[in-house]
């Protein structure tokens, strides 16, 4: 028998994996049924340009100028968790005078990235050919075989914290949803339900069997309306120290909530897929921030689109681009050529693009509409271009992150980008950090407190392919 590691309420999490039911502004229906309203903020991205001339470059037609790009709908949900959190505390640490982040933010508590030191890995549970493990502070837990048998060894691995996080969402949705939360979560449900393939389906219903929960159950809290406040980025080539592809992702959410204790690394070996490595949480089936054995990156970033879905929910996209694409052209193709749901935006990288030398694109995506920005291209939402760069971000963290990229262009190493991903860059509701370098696996993920974003935690160091060797000792 398995013995949980953690339980408790908090386990919201496993409904961050929905996103196929999302809106404009993290409202469950739309944002008129919202309590409580933020002002948008603006998303601008920059793709690979010119850094001789950022500033000066030929505006075409319909580009806007750095200081005023156009608003775009964004999530609510990190601003006001940002309003919550109230005041910045000072950092344990301060910040040298002579470090490079000095003056690219007024974040008091901007703090340069820490690397954890190295740890063992430690079996906690196993389940078949799945395990959980603990390295240092954080938890990996690894999935293998059929799409039923992971969602049944995840539910086995993970029970109490699924059975905690699903009652949650309910209670959630009765509170802050003006409408039957039941009947339109259902409506969401059905019109999503025939673009979403029978594997996860299959997954889902390993998941409700091991948990004890309905399936339907399970389809709710996998389509819960979440929608994220992020950041994203991708250096290569002349912007990198030795030209090698890192690419970043913030994830700014619910900090507040304590779902730092649910935080997992997830390694999935599907039958007939990819291997993959997915930045999580407790029953987490689609993904957000991912890298898989490919060497392709995504990172998502939320947009608006209420009530737009009629396709496949995002995280399961993303998922789908992780497992079935060797190349990020494929990823553009899968993109391309799935039905989709609201507004969303994405970076993905690919180490091996551009015979070896690496190459990543921007996404805007709509239901019915896609764009692709790629190196060197203009586009409205790209004030500020550097070559071999992309940039996905929203106002004043946008020109932190171009700020920040801009001065460390060139000498951009592990160290540096995650320092580009501190406070400025990312808010502080920040939940999660990843940087994944591609060409060799590795990556570094740094999670939340209720205490402090991800940002000013320790970042632990993983090597996806010595993951992937075996079971470490009990």
């Amino acid at each position: 028998m398995v013995k949980p590691l953690h339980v408790g309420v908090l386990a919201i999490v496993i409904g961050i994996v929905c996103l196929g039911y999302d809106t404009g502004a993290a409202s469950f229906v739309s944002d008129s049924h919202l309590e409580v309203k933020a002002e948008p903020e603006t998303v601008a991205a920059a793709s690979p340009g010119s850094l001789a001339e950022p500033e000066t470059a030929p505006q075409p037609a319909g580009r806007v100028n750095p200081s005023g790009p156009p608003s775009m709908p964004v999530s609510e949900t990190a601003a006001k968790a940002d309003a919550a959190l109230g005041a910045a505390p000072a950092p344990s640490s301060r910040i040298p005078a002579d470090h490079w982040l000095v003056g690219t933010s007024d974040a008091p508590d901007m703090v340069p990235a820490v690397i954890a030191p190295e740890a063992p890995r430690l079996l906690l549970a196993e389940e078949g050919d799945a395990y959980l493990e603990r390295i240092g502070d954080s938890r990996v837990l690894h999935l293998k075989g059929s799409y039923r048998e992971m969602g049944r060894q995840h539910g086995v691995l993970l029970k109490e914290e699924i059975l905690a996080g699903a009652n949650l969402i309910k209670i959630i949705g009765a509170v802050a949803w003006k409408k039957d939360y039941q009947a339109s979560i259902r409506e969401a449900w059905t019109r999503t339900s025939p673009f979403i393939p029978q594997k996860y389906k299959d997954e889902m219903a390993g998941l409700a069997e091991a948990v004890g929960l309905s399936e339907e159950d399970v389809q709710n809290f996998t389509i819960f309306p979440e929608l994220f406040h992020c950041s994203g980025f991708a250096v290569w080539g002349k912007a990198t120290e030795g030209g090698v592809l890192f690419h970043g992702r913030v994830l700014d959410y619910m900090r507040d909530a304590g779902m730092d204790r649910y935080a997992l690394v997830i390694v999935h070996e599907p039958e007939g897929g990819n291997a993959f490595v997915n930045i999580g949480y407790s029953g987490m089936l689609g993904s957000v921030t991912g890298m898989n054995v490919k060497r392709v990156a995504v990172g998502e970033m939320g947009g608006g689109g209420g009530e737009k879905w009629d396709g496949m929910p995002m995280s399961l996209l993303v998922r789908e681009c992780l497992e079935k694409a060797d190349t990020m052209e494929q990823v553009r193709q899968i993109m391309t050529d799935t039905p989709r749901t609201c507004q969303y935006y994405y970076c993905v990288s690919d180490s091996k693009a551009d015979n070896g030398r690496g190459s990543a694109f921007g996404v805007a995506a709509e239901p019915d509409r896609i764009d692709f920005i790629g190196p060197g291209e203009a586009h409205p939402l790209l004030p500020r271009p550097f070559k071999d760069v992309v940039l996905m971000s929203a106002g004043d963290r946008y020109r932190c992150l171009a700020d920040r990229v801009e001065k460390m262009y060139g000498r951009i190493t592990p160290g540096v980008a995650l320092d580009i991903m501190s406070r400025g860059v990312a808010m502080k509701s920040n939940m999660h950090n990843a940087l994944f370098k591609p060409d060799t696996l590795e990556f570094w993920v740094a999670n939340s407190t209720v205490q402090e974003p991800a940002s000013n935690r320790p970042y632990v160091h993983y090597d996806l392919k010595e993951l992937m060797k075996g079971k470490p000792s009990p």
